[in-house]
């Protein structure tokens, strides 16, 4: 599996609620540090530098121990909480837990990191005036996605924002001139279109991406509210992982 940095720290956070000995084995288990579990701090790091494929086994380790572990915890709703951010982190990544299994969602392409930490490194190498707002907007639609109480509205309206914001920031940045306040999307993709930064191909398919999950009200037939927003924010994740490439090439 390749999981994101999200998903990592929300593996840390469930392992630092679980007792410390049996933290310690599974750690030796899986030849990472046994020493580390002296405190979150080390366990966060040791887990954040740990290969692919020690995780998936920690992953799949935890899924099917699941009961005996949680019995350990005292009290027990600690590891129900960070176990249920940890699913709905791994589902993001586009993994399904179901009973005592994981299976994948989407098409796995070994070695290629998920596209949020992507988008997210590549916002760090931009020169984009305002690309902590788009940050805060991607964090704020994750956020959304895997808390206790779910706000999936919230977590398309984030999502949308951060493409909307990254759109017309690049444009600002080509000539665009406009407010950056209002509705500016239409304007702004189309300026980048005439701008040449963008093809009729792109921006068609920007605005499809866009119009998608800008209809969160309505559920497709088959699909349950988490299914639908996942689908919605990775489309809405890679066009902005598109954006962001194109602008720094």
């Amino acid at each position: 599996m390749q999981v994101s940095r999200r998903t990592k720290f929300s593996l840390a956070q469930l392992l630092t609620v679980i007792e410390r000995p049996t933290v310690r084995v599974i750690f030796e288990k899986f030849g990472l540090d046994p020493d580390t579990v002296s405190s979150p701090e080390n366990i966060s790091d040791e887990i954040t530098d740990a290969d692919a494929q020690a995780l998936s086994d920690l992953i799949i380790e935890l899924i099917q121990t699941k009961n005996t572990i949680r019995y350990g915890v005292s009290p027990r709703y600690k590891f129900d909480e960070q176990f249920s951010i940890l699913e709905k982190s791994l589902l993001l990544d586009g993994y399904l837990i179901e009973d005592k299994s994981i299976k994948a969602l989407d098409p796995n392409f070994v070695g290629v990191e998920p596209v949020e930490d992507a988008l997210i490194k590549e916002l760090d190498d931009s020169t984009l005036q305002n690309k902590v707002g788009v940050k805060q907007a991607v964090k704020a639609s994750a956020d959304d996605f895997v808390k206790a109480q779910p706000d999936y509205n919230g977590s398309l309206t984030n999502i949308r924002i951060a493409l909307e914001t990254l759109v017309r920031e690049i444009a600002l940045e080509k000539g665009f001139t406009t407010t950056r306040t209002g509705n500016t999307w239409g304007p702004s993709l189309a300026h980048l279109k005439t701008n040449g930064f963008i093809d009729q191909k792109d921006e068609s398919a920007l605005s499809s991406v866009f119009t998608f999950i800008s209809n969160g009200s309505h559920i497709p037939l088959g699909f349950s509210q988490a299914e639908y927003v996942r689908l919605g924010r990775n489309m809405c994740t890679s066009m902005c992982y598109f954006v962001i490439k194109t602008y720094n090439a």
